[in-house]
């Protein structure tokens, strides 16, 4: 009772006495101190900010605690619920029936009954746990944490949105809470778990709702110390995922939590816990099974569970090694699951894999996991597949044979990343080769495993069929194919291991191993002869190995290409470099390779033809000398007589293969045989039947060359033929007694190269020319002579044309010491066994020939083809002959030819002269090296080189003389279109003199090629490429002699590593790897330097000068020349000490934003690549270190110095639009991740970004901004769209995170900047990104804020009047948010002028913004608005503006004032007085709305001065003095409001007259000054009624109602004249609807307004009838006939009102009969008559209702006056009526009339 009668202040101060009493006393008294305290709440006042500050929580803790305890108590607490039978009610969740009966005083608290109460409590509650002002960020962390999780349960509130809306708003404004704290974690637990089982039950808190427990799981799922309490998180996690009530979003958080836990929880714990985790995993995937209508939630839920399965498994690796029933319920899933549910699973087994790596499984898992995979990899679900192979690659060694068959399997996948995963599986690395410690599978056990898996194959049981692609076994060609290919790259990876003691290569050279190519080079062809030969090691394993090749030649079944070329390779490799007892062991299988002539594919025909000559050869060679040659004589000769008959047969489309396969194996056996004959140089005359064949042969291959380029020959049969006599004519047939036939040969093939149309054809007759050359020194020169006659008619599409020159002649001249022509002898034999060792040798005179004619003519023709093909021709045959001693006289000649072609313009001849210059270096003597060193450094190291070079001579001389004859002084250096048009349009010019002017400019003219770089890219960058090709091998020998030229070397050569030109770029790379070797790097250092140990330390060195030098280029007028310092650039600042490149920030940045506005597209991109490594590396520099580093902070400080002004002014204020994105990219990058060190920069960057989102705004936008209308979009939408993107937009992202690190310095440099945006700011975006900033501000820092509020607030408030609604808005939202930091003047001047605005001439909608910045006040700071009760924008203000004529600014004043009247308490006379302050001045304003508003507003005042005085809650005498000063203040206004003429909503004045006359009717009765106001609003009334349209006149009559109703004055005779005369109206309507023409829309419109004023007049005139005196006959029967003729013929509506008005009537009669009459003074029979006719409506119930209610009232004036004569008569009609509505069919007028027959007729006559 004390806290019902206490006043505000004293119910404020007891708030604090109340928690110490919570705090002190006993439970007992608990529930006393929580309901004064809840009382004291909802009772007082809105609590101030001042108010909240004294309570002091900071030092006053323990009402911080008491207060949060009874907070969560009541946010827990639900709405009414019913009581159990005999007690209390249900228990709130989260609760216990002891905390719930101490919060509502044991059910008798008003708010346990009352949701209003309990909402408003909740919302007070709220708001002060919410309040940064009670509690500041100064509060202790355990309060902080409790109070968070008070508001949780607020923001869970399921009953009302309100209270759940603010719990939620205070939780986003709170600092951050620290997840790792223990109390945190333990009443998270609490309150997730409840109360463990007591003795006294009472006590026991329930767990809260599922709502709040969502929301607990983001604070467990963040933290790691709640996964240490093992016995905790697991009953949390149980009771979410198998609880009662448990929801699915709860399951899926509670399966989240799990993982979580299991990944962070310890180790000792996840492995004692392993067991139950795993029991609960597997219920939650048996509980809810899939289902073809599984919901996509449940599909998540099941899918975390095989993910915890798989990391559970991974924590505690126990589960998956001790057997593998895990695994296979997880691979077995995938089957039964959805596709949504697989990828979880996937993932799951991929966690589990880690339990598998590294550890030796036992020996049960060794023979069953391989089973079980292999069993997944027929899986239709390709995931398993995947993960099966996963496993063999990651759970078993490389070695494990089982692991490699299943990976050998999934190469035949149908899925192309299992194909790839499979062959990642096979792939050898070649750090394994080199490394012995790295295990690989031993050829014996790898040998043997495929071919044990292959015998079906091998025995011929089983073939190798197409249909078998789709299964995953041997009987797969590619499965075959995989197995061959995986045991080939073993025997090299065996091979090279065997002698990589010896070997020195790089790693990249061995990737051959997993290529399964033919073998080109001498490498590849040792390494696996080597391992061919460790085969006899090993018992029958060279056997095994030749029935794996062989097999697809046995399985005649087998057409598949690709697998028959590749193990016919295989086999040709066993038979040329194993052991020669592998070719007699095949021999007998000869007919197999014979059988494979015929196929369709090239590659099995010479393949097969090639091991035919293998076989051939070793045999003859072991049986020369026998006695018995049966077989050579007659089979074989046989054979060769078939085969030649084959080839030389009429060509056909059938026969095609079958004569290419004849025509390549009678060259091939032919040339084995030959072979051996002159190993064995014998001359056997037992062999004249072969020889014979032999010589028939040759004489059908020349043939067959003759015809080759007849047109009817197919091109297919013409090469064959070429590629037959390529191996005959190799070996020299005299040698052995045959004709010579060569010059033919050499003639034949001349003309088929003539026509180059056919590739194949051209290419196989220089082949067939340059092994005539080998056989035959001779022919070298015929061969030389024709290609350099062909050379000068090369197109530049047919560059190709000279490769294959050059590769013919390298073969021509170095004969068998050519790599080309090693390549292609397949024999066991090395050549020097079967030729000699004299013809093994280069040919001298053809190497003299060719070099002569490249010197002295190619290398100086003025034909761009014969110099390109001089380069090409030098290149290939230094290339494939290396170290050939004939070419040592010609190094220096090569040397001068070479480098002149290095000013080439044909960027082709300078990359191959490079080349050849490189690999000539290599053989020169130390003179030469040196005179290429300084030729070749001058063009990098300025003048250095030159004087170093005017003191040689020899060939260097020679070089520079040739260098000046190629350059005349008015000769073009280039042809004019390769240098296309400078930007003006111009064509560039080329002539010598204008580049030796430029070049003059540059003070360097010491070469010419320096000359070339200014004046045109082209010229002086090829040079430069050239150079650099051939400085790449030189380098490596030089470093002494180029040591000097360092400094001015590296730089430039650093930035031609990043050259746009590949070529250059890869020859300058080159360079630069030469460059770090380590002996350049010792001979680089003087004394006292440490020696750089890689690229990036070389830079380091040299940074000032590479810094110069890419910012220089950068500025170049040469677009590759700006690329290339960008791309250097970008290179030397990644990973760079941000020392060095501090200094430089200012010009690197203003570069790079340079080159990223360039002209040139590909100087942008290399411009954009600058800036992002820039970005990488400035959010590098400045992101703070964990750990606190001094010299960190100065160094970011002093990189943000520059970066940001930088970015800010010159980055996002660009006029480029690529500046501007990129710059505010990294600006709020910077944002992101820069953290304290943006403190600074803070006022800057935000008015940068302010300014920006107008600026960046999209083009689009801005177009609609002026063409809305015109694509159907309205300007509220756009400006909505528009404002939706702010929001969302990255950059307000950035506003927001900068805000973070504001101080107070700063705040004063940022309001002025807010201030000029606020006023002056350009855009919709940037304005409302101010707005937002301001609120954001307010909410994160607002002790920042408050002492600038009423700046920020004067300013925003000069922009309210703006065009934009949305904008409006959001500056109210930020004046709402910045309100309680006001001063009382500054507040008052607020109100002002929102007052102001309201009532200027400015549009409704702007006027609007006075109730937007009020509502918002009332929603942020109520207590402020109450604190202010009088004065402008005030109670009044609120009030007036309800009723403003726009329903959207009645809305925002609406919604104020309901937030206003919570704390205005009991209505009194000066409130009334202020309230009545703006209706009462604008009543008589000149605008008409004004008035209606205002008059809306007076009528509304006097319905709430009605409710008070009728409630009771005030005493009587404070409401007479209410009602008084309302009927003083408005009555003699309102009348003189009405005066005058009618205009529109005068109604609504004349309505608010009566409402208060009526509300003041005894006040008025009371007071003589005011009585004489009854006439004056009955003469208003009268007045109003009979001018005006018809809708008026109709509101008049509602007000009369109104007033006779709310009164008891006798206004009949004033009145009833006027509204008879509206009665009777209803005659003239009837009589004009009948003469009305059809077509009259006018009278049609205005006839049911009319009707419906005869009905209001009927009704006024019911409650005109007066109840204290008698109308007179007269009247009375005149009344009587009017509504009686209305009654019989009106519409429904006025038949109703006329019915009702003669019941009433009737009843004044009779109450008039009983004082002063003995006769009734209207006749009933009429009126009997029309209640008869409404009877017998059967359309309207409403009417034969009211007819009844007439006939009732009629049978009672009957019923108590028989004596009057005319009673039996109306008695009679009263019957008949009657009996009418006993007939009525409905049920409720039917039943009321026999109701009146039973009471009425008893009585009657």
């Amino acid at each position: 009772m004390a806290m019902h009668n206490s006043s505000e202040t004293q119910l404020v101060a007891a708030i604090p006495l109340l928690l110490d009493g919570i705090h002190l006393r006993p439970n007992s008294q608990q529930p006393l101190l929580i309901t004064s305290l809840l009382t004291a709440m909802l009772n007082g006042p809105e609590l101030t900010e001042r108010q909240l500050q004294e309570f002091d929580f900071i030092k006053n803790t323990h009402r911080a605690t008491a207060l949060i305890n009874v907070a969560r108590d009541l946010f827990l607490f639900n709405a009414v619920q019913p009581k159990k039978e005999g007690g209390q009610g249900p228990v709130s969740a989260g609760l216990s029936l002891e905390r719930q009966s101490a919060l509502n005083n044991s059910g008798k608290a008003p708010w346990t009954s009352d949701k209003a109460i309990l909402e408003q409590i909740k919302q007070r509650m709220v708001q002060l746990i919410g309040s940064g002002a009670a509690f500041p960020t100064e509060i202790p962390e355990p309060i902080h944490e409790q109070r968070a999780l008070a508001l949780v349960c607020a923001s869970c509130d399921p009953y009302f949105q309100k209270v759940s809306d603010r719990g939620k708003d205070a939780l986003k404004r709170m600092r951050p809470i620290d997840y790792e704290s223990e109390t945190l974690v333990s009443s998270i637990f609490a309150m997730f778990l409840g109360g463990t089982i007591a003795s006294d039950a009472v006590g026991v808190r329930s767990p809260v709702n599922a709502t709040t427990k969502l929301k607990l799981f983001s604070y467990l799922n963040k933290s790691v110390k709640a996964t240490a309490s093992f016995q905790q998180w697991i009953r949390v996690v149980s009771d979410s995922l198998f609880g009662s009530g448990v929801t699915v979003k709860l399951r899926q958080q509670g399966m989240s939590f799990m993982l979580w836990a299991i990944e962070k929880a310890p180790s000792s714990q996840v492995d004692q816990s392993s067991p139950l985790l795993l029991q609960l995993i597997q219920r939650t995937l048996s509980e809810h099974t899939p289902t073809g209508t599984s919901s996509l939630s449940e599909d998540q839920l099941r899918g975390s569970a095989y993910l915890a399965y798989g990391i559970l498994a991974k924590r505690v690796p126990s589960l998956a090694l001790d057997n593998l029933e895990h695994l296979q319920a997880l691979f077995g899933a995938f089957v039964n699951e959805t596709v949504g549910v697989r990828s979880s699973i996937q993932e799951g087994l991929l966690a589990m894999l880690s339990a598998y790596k590294d550890v030796q499984l036992s020996q049960q898992l060794q023979n069953l996991l391989p089973a079980l995979l292999q069993s997944q990899l027929k899986s239709p679900v390709y995931q398993a597949r995947y993960c099966a192979l996963r496993y063999a690659i990651s759970a078993f060694p490389f070695a494990d044979m089982e692991a490699r068959w299943l990976c050998i399997l999934g190469v035949a996948d149908a899925k192309h990343e299992i194909q790839q995963l499979a062959r990642s599986g096979l792939a050898i690395k070649p750090s394994a080769v080199l490394e012995r410690s790295c295990k690989l599978p031993t050829l014996d056990v790898a040998i043997s495993f495929v071919h044990n898996k292959a015998q079906h194959i091998i025995a011929g049981s089983q073939a190798l069929v197409p249909e078998a692609r789709t299964a995953a076994n041997i009987a797969n060609p590619i499965v075959f194919c995989s197995a061959l290919d995986f045991c080939r790259s073993l025997l090299l990876a065996t091979g090279i291991r065997k002698q990589s003691d010896s070997l020195v290569v790089e790693l990249t050279d061995l990737e051959f191993i997993n290529k399964h190519e033919a073998l080109l080079s001498e490498l590849q062809r040792q390494s696996m002869q080597i391992a061919l030969s460790s085969l006899d090691t090993h018992d029958n394993l060279s056997s095994l190995w030749l029935d794996l090749v062989g097999a697809v030649l046995w399985d005649t079944c087998t057409d598949d290409a690709t697998t028959v070329s590749k193990a016919l390779m295989y086999l040709v490799e066993a038979l040329s470099l194993g052991p020669q007892a592998l070719s007699h062991v095949f021999f007998d299988n000869q007919q197999l390779l014979l059988s494979r002539l015929d196929t369709h594919n090239y590659k099995v025909q010479l393949y097969a033809a090639q091991a035919l000559s293998i076989v051939y050869y070793a045999k003859l060679l072991a049986e020369l000398g026998s006695l018995d040659l049966t077989f050579w004589n007659e089979q074989l000769v046989q054979q060769l007589h078939d085969l030649l008959a084959t080839a030389t047969a009429p060509i056909t489309p059938k026969t095609l293969d079958k004569q290419q396969g004849a025509i390549v194996a009678l060259g091939y056996i032919s040339h084995g045989l030959v072979a051996a004959f002159l190993t064995k140089k014998s001359s056997n005359l037992e062999l004249a039947k072969l020889k014979q064949a032999v010589t028939d042969i040759y004489a059908a291959l020349l043939r067959g060359l003759q015809a080759a380029n007849e047109p009817a020959v197919h091109p297919d049969i013409a090469s064959a033929w070429c590629t037959a006599a390529s191996e005959v004519y190799r070996l020299d047939s005299l040698a052995i007694g045959h004709l010579d036939t060569a010059e033919q040969a050499m003639a034949a093939a001349v003309k088929l190269a003539t026509d180059p149309s056919a590739p194949k054809v051209y290419e196989e007759a220089l082949r067939l020319m340059s092994d005539i050359a080998v056989g035959r020194a001779d022919m070298a020169g015929n061969m030389i002579e024709f290609l350099y006659s062909t050379a000068g008619s090369t197109t530049s599409k047919q560059l190709d044309k000279h490769f294959k020159s050059g590769e013919a002649l390298a073969r021509a001249l170095g004969c068998f010491r050519c790599t080309l022509v090693r390549a292609d002898w397949v024999l066991p034999n090395e050549p020097a066994q079967v030729v000699g060792k004299q013809a093994v040798d280069a040919n001298q005179a053809a190497v003299d020939q060719l070099f002569t004619k490249i010197t002295t003519e190619m290398a100086k023709s003025t034909k761009i083809q014969e110099r390109q093909a001089a380069a090409i021709w030098t290149l290939t045959v230094v290339q494939s002959c290396p170290g050939l001693e004939a070419l040592s006289p010609w190094l220096s000649k090569l040397h001068t030819s070479l480098s002149m072609l290095l000013s080439d313009r044909s960027e082709l001849t300078q990359e191959v002269a490079s080349r050849a210059l490189g690999l000539l270096y290599n053989m020169g003597d130390a003179s030469l090296k040196e005179d290429m060193v300084f030729s070749l450094i001058s063009l990098f190291g300025g003048n250095a080189g030159s004087s170093r070079r005017a003191a040689a001579d020899g060939g260097s001389a020679d070089v520079q003389q040739a260098l000046r004859r190629q350059i005349q002084s008015d000769e073009p250096l280039l042809e004019q279109e390769s240098l296309g048009q400078t930007p003006d349009g111009h064509a560039v010019n080329t002539t010598y003199k204008s580049i030796l002017s430029l070049a003059s400019d540059m003070q360097n003219p010491s070469l010419v090629y320096q000359f070339m770089q200014l004046a045109t890219h082209t010229a002086m960058w090829n040079s430069r490429c050239g150079a650099a090709y051939g400085m790449a091998n030189i380098i490596e020998q030089a470093r002494g002699a180029i040591q000097p030229y360092m400094k001015s070397m590296v730089p430039k050569l650093y930035r031609y590593t990043f050259d746009p030109s590949p070529q250059t770029q890869a020859a300058m790379k080159s360079i630069w790897s030469a460059l770090l070797g380590p002996s350049f790097q010792r001979s680089a250092l003087t004394e006292g330097e440490t020696m750089p140990t890689s690229g990036a330390s070389v830079v380091e060195q040299y940074w000032d000068a590479i810094m110069e030098e890419c910012l220089e280029s950068m500025g170049q007028r040469e677009w590759k020349v700006r690329e290339s310092g960008c791309n250097a650039l970008a290179s030397a600042i990644l990973g760079a000490d941000p020392e060095l490149v501090v200094p430089y920030l200012d010009r690197i940045w203003q570069m790079s934003f340079r080159a990223l506005d360039d002209i040139k597209s590909s100087v942008r991109e290399a411009g954009l690549n600058m800036c992002q490594s820039m970005a990488n590396a400035t959010v590098t520099w400045c992101t703070p270190s964990s750990a606190e580093s001094k010299s960190h902070d100065q160094q970011a400080q002093a990189i943000m110095a520059s970066v940001v002004p930088f970015l800010v002014d010159k980055g996002v204020g660009s006029d480029a639009e690529d500046v501007r994105t990129f710059s505010m990219g990294l600006l709020l990058k910077l944002c992101r991740t820069s953290g304290r060190y943006l403190s600074s920069f803070v006022p800057v960057i935000i008015e940068r970004l302010i300014e920006s989102l107008s600026d960046m705004e999209s083009q689009t936008a801005n177009y609609l901004t002026f063409h809305a209308e015109g694509h159907g979009i309205s300007q509220e939408q756009l400006e909505s769209i528009r404002l939706s993107a702010v929001k969302s937009s990255p950059i307000m992202q950035g506003i927001e995170m900068v805000l973070e690190y504001l101080t107070p310095k700063s705040m004063e440099d940022l309001v002025p900047k807010l201030q000029n945006i606020i006023r002056h700011g350009l855009g919709l975006p940037a304005r409302a990104g101010c707005a937002r900033t301001v609120v954001v501000l307010c909410v994160k820092k607002v002790e920042l804020v408050r002492p600038f509020a009423s700046t920020l607030v004067k300013a925003i408030s000069g922009s309210l009047t703006e065009s934009s609604a949305f904008q409006r808005q959001a500056w109210a939202t930020a004046i709402g948010y910045m309100a309680s930091m006001l001063s009382p003047k500054m507040f008052g001047n607020l109100l002002k002028h929102l007052e102001k605005i309201y009532f200027d001439k400015y549009s409704d909608d702007v006027r609007g913004v006075s109730g937007q910045v009020l509502e918002q006040l009332a929603q942020r700071c109520p207590e402020r608005l109450r604190e202010v009760t009088t004065g402008p924008g005030t109670v009044s203000f609120v009030y007036f503006g309800r009723w403003d004529a726009s329903k959207i600014i009645g809305v925002a004043f609406e919604n104020a004032w309901h937030e206003y009247i919570i704390g205005l308490g009991k209505l009194t006379s000066d409130g009334l007085l202020e309230m009545l302050r703006l209706p009462l001045a604008h009543i008589a304003d000149d605008s008409w709305p004004c008035r209606i508003q205002s008059a809306k507003a007076i009528s509304d005042i006097a319905n709430m001065v009605d409710r008070e005085a009728r409630s009771g809650d005030s005493s009587s005498q404070t409401c007479s003095a209410i009602i008084r000063t309302l009927a003083d203040t408005t009555l003699l206004e309102l009348i003189s409001a009405l005066h005058g003429r009618l205009w529109p909503g005068k109604e609504h004045v004349l309505g608010a007259l009566v409402k208060v006359y009526v509300v003041c009717a005894d006040a008025v009765a009371d007071n003589e000054e005011l009585s004489p106001t009854t006439d004056a609003v009955c003469g208003i009334l009268l007045k109003e009624l009979k001018h005006g349209e018809v809708s008026y006149r109709r509101e008049v009559l509602k007000h009369y109602c109104t007033l006779a109703k709310g009164t008891n004055l006798d206004m009949f005779n004033q009145m009833s004249g006027a509204l008879l005369q509206q009665i009777e109206q209803y005659g003239s309507i009837a009589s004009n609807s009948d003469a009305m023409d059809v077509d009259d829309d006018e009278h049609a419109l205005k006839r049911p307004q009319q009707l419906m004023l005869v009905a209001a007049a009927i009704e006024a005139m019911q409650l005109t009838l007066p109840s204290g005196r008698y109308l007179g006959d007269s009247g009375t029967k005149q009344l009587a006939s009017v509504l009686q003729g209305i009654a019989l013929t009106g519409v429904w509506n006025i038949r109703v009102a006329s019915l009702e008005c003669l019941t009433a009537l009737v009843g004044h009669c009779a109450r008039e009969l009983e004082h002063t009459r003995f006769e009734f003074a209207v006749d009933i029979a009429p009126i009997l008559e029309a209640v008869k006719a409404c009877a017998t409506d059967g359309k309207y119930v409403s009417v034969r209702t009211a007819a009844l209610d007439t006939l009732e009232a009629v049978l009672c004036v009957v019923s108590k006056y028989p004596e009057d004569s005319r009673a039996k008569c109306w008695c009679e009609g009263a019957k008949c009526a009657l009996n009418l509505f006993l007939k009525d069919p409905v049920p409720s007028i039917s039943d009321r009339a026999k109701g009146i027959l039973d009471v009425s007729f008893e009585t009657l006559p």
